[in-house]
């Protein structure tokens, strides 16, 4: 067991990345077997104890003389992203605008969108490290600069506190939209993927391992829905767009304290990316 919390526990596995066992409730994620449990407090867990793995479930070892959670007659989850490639640039642009109207109102501060009211020291400074980060990665990926893209991942990566810091939380988002068939974001995933490889300790592992599942288009469902929605909006104005994805978008800025704002942030700004690469070839 990689490490031990109230609805999630992190098990390392033999590749070296992670899967979580999730309480019910949590919502589907890859690498993610949601357990029919509702917590994990006072279950005699803790972080460093031996996992097996077997056939028919997984054992989790010297929690109470042992847990099994049986794998039988699992539900499987086989989340359908929808390409963005059918939107012009121009439709681009306003799903871009209502996606960044939404997280600029409900978004919350303390990250990707800025410090908090009276915020401390090292939030300040935090935050300004992570908007130099993110437009020294924007003008690389702007002008096709490959060194450029490389300082600018490394700018944001591990960059913010928490197990997914809010540097990481933003490079997953665009990690995504690389993923998708026509996204001309292929050298900035090229760059992000030799990073991962070349600097492993650069983040936490959770990280490293949500950001190598993000460049494949594995994703909580939660942006799976707001990338799904984003696509709706073909041939909407701003406001209907704005409408058509506002409950994805809430959703997904409920997951963690920042992480939603932070994810989603990132996704405003690939799509602005996606939009100007277009209109360049």
């Amino acid at each position: 067991m990689e490490s031990v919390f109230r609805g999630v526990i992190n098990l390392l596995l033999p590749d070296g990345g992670l899967m979580a066992l999730a309480a019910r409730g949590s919502g589907d994620a890859p690498r993610t077997l949601v357990v029919d449990i509702a917590h994990w407090v006072g279950r005699g867990v803790e972080a460093g104890q031996v996992v097996e793995f077997g056939p028919e479930g997984i054992a989790l070892q010297g929690a109470f003389g042992g847990l099994r959670v049986s794998v039988q007659g699992v539900a499987e989850w086989h989340p359908v992203l929808s390409h963005l490639d059918s939107l012009t640039a121009s439709e681009l642009a306003v799903s871009a605008r209502a996606l960044h109207h939404l997280v600029s109102v409900d978004g919350e501060l303390g990250g990707m969108l800025g410090t908090s009211p009276g915020a401390a020291p090292m939030e300040v400074a935090v935050c300004t490290a992570l908007e130099h980060g993110r437009d020294a990665l924007v003008r690389a990926v702007r002008s096709s600069d490959t060194v450029g893209m490389r300082d600018g991942v490394l700018a944001l990566l591990g960059l913010g506190p928490g197990l997914t810091p809010a540097g990481d939380d933003f490079l997953t988002a665009i990690a995504l939209l690389s993923s998708l068939d026509g996204s001309r974001l292929g050298p900035f995933a090229r760059a992000l993927h030799d990073v991962l490889d070349e600097q492993p300790g650069r983040t936490t592992l959770l990280s490293t391992t949500t950001l190598r599942e993000a460049l494949s288009g594995r994703v909580r469902a939660e942006l799976v829905d707001v990338v799904c929605s984003l696509a709706a909006t073909s041939g909407q104005s701003e406001a209907q767009a704005i409408e058509t994805v506002r409950d994805p978008v809430r959703r997904a800025l409920a997951h963690g304290h920042t992480s939603g704002t932070d994810t989603l942030s990132g996704l405003v700004a690939g799509l602005h990316l996606e939009r100007e690469l277009r209109g360049s070839l």
